[in-house]
């Protein structure tokens, strides 16, 4: 690395280094012997990013492979609005001047969907810092830029610049997935603050042109996605794009809200568009393109969720699910959800994580060996050559109740029908317990000490016997929505059913639609459903709850069913009860 390379490498890290998308300060380490090789795959899926501004409809155009992000030009009477602006003033200025040998309008406003580096940090270039020229956004994104610089720690720095490879050398690089290339500098940011904002929608007409504008949390909590009602045009910003999503980014991040991602796009869909303009890799055209491209990005993301909800109900770790959870082969082969910029593992991860934080339920993981002590304790165990079984069983009479733990709960999974195996780690959980002066710990210790000796095993709450009066208070909604991280995919594999719901106490009905391997609930009303199942809304949940047999309410009135009960039993049978 050149010298002035590591100056700016010093001066992004001592300004920036709370940024999470950063720096390529050029240059890097030698590159390695031999050089990795490039699947070919991920080399392919360098044609995306290919440089140049591609004309999608009449008066809009999209420019891709200039930074990381594509940004959009939509061309109106007397002006151009500019959506996206990359990240930073020299792939600004190279986009303006091709925008600018396509029309001379000046520019009326810049929207820009949320708050990441490679869509904001070259606003200015386009705003020329004329303030009356608006920066739209939602009312939180600038507050996301202001905690990025001055709040996230340092380490979202390193981890950004491994994930991005901004020091790989040219041998090394292949591309980022969803672009070729971040070049982000902070000596080069060009940011426009936003000056008008909203919350939920904003319907707008800049230079003639309408714009409906749509709060739609997904990748980040302040994404926005653009809605051109006279051309047709979604723009669904950073919420869809050819690659799988990145439901957890590896660099950092809080948890994305999977199920609002999936809302999100539920009403992009809603939209019917005919061309599709993301604001990473390229665009969509044909209402039916667009279409397919939406509906499996949904159901990709919700089948993930789904099925690790179901895993972590029925008490697997993330380890487990990570190895259970695989999208279903319609989806995992199709072109818009390659493995290359999320992947379904760290999705899974990042979704327990969500619903459950860092531990896994396993009393092993509470107070784990502190890694430099377990690293020498296992390169002794690896030189002693001891079976498992005798080392754990060692070091449970050496008193070394938490190394004695680890050891016996490999053993357990060694030999899952070793009742020594059992009874050892059952032996460490309890001493562990006896020596918990905090009560939680204590009683999770004990309790599960219990459980692997056989003496005891904690069931899940059964919902029948909660009091009616308290089943009959709750939303029907919420039981409509629990319908899908109960559908069992392989049941489902085959299905491509729509069903309605209509609840005659409360006036509404649902659709669920099971395809894809997850079932699309949504609270609305279709013409010609498959089958219709007419009940009361206390009914359904007193089903729900187990405290009603569905074939008794059938038989008694409360339950009518049009599609044919046989058709209407198999379908039920898509859910585990």
């Amino acid at each position: 690395m050149r010298q002035t390379d590591r100056m700016r490498c010093a001066a992004g890290t001592l300004a920036f280094s709370a940024l999470f998308l950063l720096a390529g300060c050029g240059g890097g380490q030698p590159a390695p012997t031999p050089t990795p090789p490039k699947p070919p795959d991920l080399a392919a899926q360098s044609e995306l990013f290919r440089k140049g501004v591609e004309k999608v409809a009449d008066g809009i155009y999209v420019a891709i492979g200039f930074g990381l992000a594509n940004s959009i030009l939509i061309e109106g009477d007397d002006g151009v609005i500019v959506v996206d602006t990359l990240e930073g003033r020299p792939q600004a200025e190279a986009v303006k001047a091709a925008f600018d040998g396509i029309t001379s309008k000046p520019v009326k406003a810049v929207i820009l969907t949320h708050n990441h580096a490679d869509h904001v940090f070259g606003g200015a270039v386009f705003t020329g810092g004329d303030p009356n020229v608006p920066v739209i956004a939602h009312e939180s994104t600038a507050s996301h830029i202001d905690r990025i610089i001055n709040v996230v720690r340092d380490d979202i720095y390193v981890r950004s610049m491994r994930m991005f490879g901004q020091l790989l050398p040219p041998v090394d690089e292949a591309n980022s997935g969803i672009g070729m290339r971040l070049d982000y500098r902070p000596e080069n940011i060009a940011l426009a603050r936003p000056t008008q904002t909203f919350s939920d929608t904003l319907d707008i007409t800049i230079a003639g042109v309408r714009f409906h504008l749509v709060h739609a949390p997904g990748e980040t909590p302040d994404q926005i996605v653009v809605w051109l009602p006279d051309k047709k045009v979604l723009l669904p910003a950073d919420n869809v794009y050819q690659a799988f999503p990145n439901l957890y980014t590896i660099r950092g991040t809080s948890y994305r809200d999977v199920m609002e991602w999936v809302d999100s796009i539920d009403r992009m869909r809603d939209f019917d568009a005919e061309f599709l303009v993301p604001s990473h890799t390229r665009p969509v055209a044909g209402k039916e393109a667009v279409a397919d491209v939406l509906t499996a990005y949904r159901d990709a993301i919700q089948y993930v969720h789904d099925q690790t909800v179901r895993g972590l109900n029925q008490g697997k770790t993330p380890d487990e699910l990570v190895a259970t959870v695989k999208l279903p082969a319609n989806l995992a082969n199709h072109p818009w959800l390659g493995q290359y910029y999320g992947t379904v593992a760290w999705s899974v991860r990042g979704i327990y994580d969500g619903y459950l934080g860092w531990f896994n339920g396993d009393a092993t993981t509470l107070n784990p060996s502190e890694p430099t002590e377990r690293a020498r304790k296992l390169a002794d165990a690896l030189a002693l050559g001891k079976p498992i079984s005798e080392q754990a069983k060692s070091a449970l009479a050496a008193k070394d109740y938490q190394w004695a733990a680890e050891l016996a709960r490999e053993w357990t999974r060694v030999e899952p029908d070793s009742v020594e195996a059992r009874d050892t780690l059952a032996d460490c959980f309890r001493a562990l317990g006896a020596a918990q002066s905090n009560a939680n710990a204590r009683n999770y210790y004990l309790t599960q000490a219990l459980e692997w000796r056989g003496d005891l095993e904690v069931e899940p709450n059964d919902p029948s016997s909660v009091p009616d009066s308290f089943i009959d208070e709750l939303p029907i909604d919420g039981f409509m929505r629990g319908l899908a991280v109960r559908l069992n995919p392989e049941a489902a594999k085959d299905a491509n059913t729509l069903v309605q719901f209509s609840f005659t106490d409360i006036a509404t009905d649902y659709t669920v639609h099971v395809r894809n391997c997850v079932a699309e609930v949504r609270k609305r009303t279709v013409a010609n459903p498959a089958m219709k199942i007419t009940t009361t809304a206390k009914t359904w949940k007193r089903i729900a709850s187990k405290k009603t047999n569905p074939a008794g309410a059938y038989a008694s009135g409360e339950i009518q069913v049009d599609g044919g009960v046989a058709n209407v039993i198999a379908f039920l049978r898509y859910f585990e009860r």
